[in-house]
């Protein structure tokens, strides 16, 4: 997995608790594939924009969606560069998807935990997509389970979830825009996964395991390499304003679209 991916991955499964504006710190672990996600995550919500920044193996990105505006911008900093991506160019492809071939579900425990103030309920998460590596490849079905906790009626509860319904109802993704062209099945099961869970209520933490599944060889291979984990929790919520210039490419940037 790329440190590219890693951070797009890490952008949507730490999606944290909306509201006019907040800005929020998170901490990222994983184990397998997925130890190189292990950091801190600031992430900045204001209105219909997010924007997540991220330090991977000591180089710092940041990925920004403007669901209004159907945008991603990914930042290099290191590089001073801006990729900017018009997502409708993807959803596309993602509308073709049959929602019969994304099953999600989630399920309610009687766990309760406090995190960063708020008490919040374990829900546990059934996410399946399908999926093919490589041209003619095999057919794989993706599964990522685990518990995530969400939290009802807490700071800019209805916030976070307009934003997500609004991305999911525009057919939006959370993903590296390369990763749902080559597999639009994967971004369509994390957008519904999103939006499930923001109807349940606000992600306080989340703990991901993914598997493969599928009778070919790619799917024994995958999972020889390793299960891959991935785990984080909020740490701390401030709703001080945010300058609008947090969701703009910085001067001085190179840019190009894609």
């Amino acid at each position: 997995m790329t440190t590219r991916t890693a951070l797009f991955l890490i952008a949507a499964l730490t999606a944290a608790p909306a509201s006019a504006q907040v800005t929020l710190t998170q901490k990222t672990s994983g184990t397998g594939m997925g130890q190189n996600m292990s950091g801190d995550t600031v992430q900045y919500i204001k209105g219909a924009k997010m924007r997540t920044d991220q330090t991977i193996g000591g180089k710092k990105t940041s990925v920004i969606i403007d669901a209004d505006a159907q945008q991603m911008i990914l930042l290099d900093h290191g590089k001073r560069e801006a990729t900017i991506t018009d997502m409708r160019t993807i959803t596309q492809d993602l509308a073709k998807i049959e929602a019969s071939d994304v099953k999600a579900t989630i399920t309610a425990t009687s766990e309760k935990r406090q995190i960063a103030g708020a008490t919040c309920t374990v829900h546990n998460m059934d996410v399946r997509v399908p999926a093919k590596i490589g041209a003619g490849g095999d057919d794989l079905i993706v599964t990522m389970k685990g518990p995530v906790c969400l939290a009802k009626g807490g700071p800019g509860a209805a916030d976070y979830q307009a934003f997500y319904k609004a991305a999911a109802e525009k057919g939006l993704f959370f993903t590296d825009p390369r990763a749902a062209k080559a597999q639009p099945g994967q971004a369509k099961g994390m957008t519904e996964m999103y939006r499930r869970m923001a109807a349940a209520g606000v992600p306080y933490a989340t703990e991901f395991a993914f598997k493969f599944e599928g009778s070919g060889m790619m799917a024994s291979m995958m999972n020889k390499m390793g299960a891959m984990t991935m785990k984080s929790e909020v740490v701390t919520i401030s709703g001080a304003p945010i300058d609008d210039a947090m969701f703009a490419v910085p001067a001085g940037y190179k840019t190009k679209k894609q």
